[in-house]
């Protein structure tokens, strides 16, 4: 029998077999990399009011040592995420994140639909229209369209609100499923201290009891004086992660019954078109 030569030999792979990676990314019980989450924490301390923030804010932000905070302001710079602003001796956050944002906004036009529908939704009157997701215990806007009358309260898209109280977030938290809404109102019990058993609680459990019933949540006055709001649930067609779109604007232009009247048929219609991107409906 003739022998293989050496150099013809198939080589064979060292250390362990090679894991499946999707189930691998299911496994719970996968180490946490730490380094990986201290990252994301700094790019998450970024607000969308800042222009510029130095290690010593992020350290104060998201509890670093201003050591640590050096090191990855430094790996984040390398990749492009930050930028270093010599004139201010800070950072800033670089347009590269956007990309990050833009695969998802993306998939299926999922994104030029849901503007579209919210350019829609905008033409009735003076209100703002946004488009949320979850950040931490507050609500982001991802997207936001607004009549240049409308009572925009400074917000911006990168803007956050607070879950327990707006409309937004009580909306996302209605979608939750129940692990992920109980861990939740842990984290809101511990934010809000004696405010949550006192008010705040009972406040959002009766908002949550109303969409229940009537499909959609609401706000009016309760997150901000003189600010109306209502909202509903999205699903990625693809991931089935939670977006909420939302209409508000001033209570005097906007009463809960011409909201409910106007604008949440347009926003019922909206979910329903977006829910055909994935063939199903929410």
């Amino acid at each position: 029998m003739t022998e293989t030569p050496p150099e013809q030999a198939p080589k064979r792979r060292r250390g362990r077999p090679r894991q499946d990676i999707g189930a691998a990314a299911l496994n719970q019980d996968r180490p946490f990399v730490s380094s990986l989450a201290r990252g994301m924490s700094i790019l998450r301390a970024f607000q969308a009011e800042d222009r510029v923030l130095g290690t010593q804010a992020l350290a104060d932000r998201t509890g670093l040592h201003k050591t640590t905070v050096s090191r990855l302001v430094g790996t984040l710079t390398q990749l492009g995420y930050l930028r270093y602003m010599p004139e201010y001796g800070k950072y800033a956050v670089s347009n590269q994140v956007l990309t990050l944002g833009y695969a998802v906004m993306g998939r299926f036009g999922f994104g030029e639909m849901v503007r579209n529908r919210m350019e829609d939704i905008a033409q009735q009157g003076e209100c703002v229209v946004a488009l949320s997701v979850r950040d931490r215990l507050d609500m982001m806007f991802v997207e936001l369209i607004r009549q240049p009358t409308a009572n925009s309260l400074s917000l911006n898209v990168g803007s956050r609100i607070p879950m327990a109280e707006s409309a937004p977030g009580r909306a996302f938290l209605f979608a939750a499923d129940d692990a992920e809404r109980e861990k939740l109102m842990e984290e809101l019990a511990d934010l809000h201290g004696n405010d949550w058993e006192n008010t705040k609680k009972v406040e959002l459990q009766s908002a949550l009891d109303r969409m229940r019933r009537q499909g959609h949540s609401d706000s009016f006055g309760e997150w901000q004086d003189e600010h109306n709001a209502i909202g509903i649930p999205l699903h990625d067609p693809f991931t089935g992660d939670i977006y909420t779109l939302s209409v508000g604007g001033n209570a005097h232009n906007l009463s809960p019954e011409r909201l409910r009247r106007e604008y949440l048929p347009k926003l019922f219609s909206a979910a329903q078109e977006i829910g055909s991107l994935g063939g199903g409906s929410f």
